[in-house]
């Protein structure tokens, strides 16, 4: 968050999280982008998915 609230400020457009289904402590991501987003001002947050074919 903190990141995200700093890069926010000198003006970063993005943030993008990977997602990994099988990892516990990323297999959520959305409530994150959620305080993310209602934190920052211009960011726009998303997820990058990791196929595993």
């Amino acid at each position: 968050m903190e990141i995200t609230q700093a890069a926010d400020e000198i003006g970063v457009n993005n943030a993008s999280f990977r997602v990994h289904h099988f990892a516990l402590q990323a297999s959520a991501p959305m409530p994150l982008l959620c305080a993310i987003a209602a934190t920052t001002k211009i960011i726009e947050v998303g997820t990058g998915g990791i196929d595993m074919r």
